[in-house]
């Protein structure tokens, strides 16, 4: 995760919490990843992605994330070089889709292609009412092409789009992310006497969204850090993980 998404995820902890984001100090540092002042406490906060315990999906949701974000910005990138139309496009892959990284600009491509052959020719002209145009099952690999059309000056906007179900994670998802970082709690604590542990459950991929966990059940983790909590998308749910202290933890 890079460090201004850490930020962001902190600040969005605070706000959700009732803590004015002034109470962050520092946040470009490493081990913990951010410090915050809780009146006369200092908390160190490590902030991670969710870790599942069982893979549900052939390939990791970030891989698939971010080869579906190249895929697209290629597609943008080949129908731009022909065309001076700006377009908000978004690209809806198969679950199926089994992302390859050397076959990118290909699919790109093609994709240009499909909008080039079947929706240019409706796009209107800026100064005219139009309507979006969708595309079912264009292209093996894409379920869906949305096409709107957007002021020249604003420029083009193509992203990916991901439809799906949601699984909230579990508790052995939360009991192996919280492993992970369980071995450098006695590292964190020097730079503050309290340690916290922040879970991003956003993950998505063929077809599934991740939520934070189902609170309804019972739901209790092992664990060196003081506190631990979820967020899910956006960052504006947050739940907090019961904790019991880990005996394995380091001193």
């Amino acid at each position: 995760m890079d460090k201004q998404r850490e930020r962001a995820t902190v600040e969005a902890f605070l706000l959700s919490q009732g803590y004015p984001t002034s109470a962050l100090k520092e946040w470009d540092r490493e081990r913990p990843d951010a410090l915050v002042q809780l009146g006369d406490t200092i908390v160190g906060i490590e902030v991670t992605t969710l870790v599942e315990a069982t893979a549900r999906q052939a390939t990791p949701p970030q891989k698939w994330t971010t080869e579906a974000s190249r895929v697209v910005r290629f597609a943008q990138q080949e129908f731009e070089r022909r065309h001076s139309l700006a377009l908000v496009v978004s690209v809806v892959f198969r679950p199926d889709w089994k992302p390859n990284k050397r076959e990118a600009t290909t699919l790109g491509s093609d994709i240009a292609v499909v909008i080039e052959e079947r929706a240019l020719p409706r796009v209107p002209h800026a100064d005219r009412p139009f309507e979006a145009i969708q595309l079912k099952e264009p292209h093996s690999a894409v379920a869906w092409i949305y096409v709107g059309h957007t002021r020249q000056s604003l420029g083009g906007r193509w992203v990916p789009g991901f439809g799906g179900t949601t699984r909230y994670a579990t508790a052995e998802d939360i009991a192996e992310t919280v492993r992970r970082k369980e071995a450098d709690v006695h590292v964190y604590r020097r730079a503050a006497p309290v340690v916290w542990l922040l879970i991003d459950c956003d993950l998505v991929g063929q077809g599934i969204f991740t939520d934070v966990p189902d609170l309804r059940r019972d739901l209790s983790v092992s664990s060196g850090f003081d506190r631990v909590f979820c967020c899910g998308f956006g960052m504006w749910k947050w739940v907090e993980i019961s904790c019991c202290r880990s005996t394995s933890e380091s001193v």
